[in-house]
């Protein structure tokens, strides 16, 4: 039989042409990638179905990370995502934008008259973006920052801070999980590859 068109960059089919992908990854069948030489994804990840992404320049992925349903990581620049964040339904990780002054704003018209804006995203250890954000070129999010549902995040976060709204404001300030807490995953391997 046959196989469809596509299907070679999805799911367990990634797992061979993605440059590093850990030990415990989770691909679920309906996940898609683009560039997948350009990804290195670390242990006891999972990107679920429906999921898009585009390793575009780069895309790290640290330990125990999870991109959920539907959604996009678009690439053309690096995106560096840390250990144990959380990436809600829906959400999108721009790192590239149009030009809009005085360009046209479409990708398959002569490339002298469009223009494009690249930006590095990274998203620290412990951060949670809620479902349907939107993450803009350029941006840091701090360690453990938590962005709520429906949010824009045009501009870097405070580690531990938490955000909501369209732009994100700065609500409050998220505990650090307890010492507790802490000794149980402190057994768990987190040196890195990358």
């Amino acid at each position: 039989m046959e196989s469809l068109l596509g299907t070679e960059l999805m799911g367990d089919n990634l797992r061979s042409k993605i440059k590093y992908c850990g030990e415990g990854v989770k691909l679920y069948p309906l996940c898609k990638m683009i560039h997948p030489q350009n990804a290195e994804i670390d242990d006891h990840c999972q990107i679920m179905d429906y999921a898009f992404l585009d390793a575009g320049k780069s895309l790290k992925i640290g330990k125990y990370s999870t991109i959920t349903w539907h959604c996009l990581l678009e690439g053309g620049a690096n995106i560096s995502i840390g250990d144990r964040v959380f990436i809600g339904p829906g959400s999108k990780v721009l790192s590239s934008t149009y030009e809009l002054d005085g360009y046209y704003a479409i990708e398959h018209i002569d490339e002298r008259a469009r223009a494009t804006r690249y930006g590095d995203i990274t998203i620290h250890d412990d951060a949670y973006i809620g479902a349907n954000s939107v993450v803009m070129p350029g941006v840091t999010i701090g360690e453990g920052a938590v962005v709520g549902a429906n949010a824009l995040v045009n501009r870097n976060l405070k580690p531990w801070g938490i955000y909501f709204g369209n732009p994100v404001k700065l609500i409050g300030m998220r505990e650090k999980p307890t010492e507790e807490r802490r000794k149980i995953v402190e057994g768990m391997d987190w040196t890195k590859h990358f």
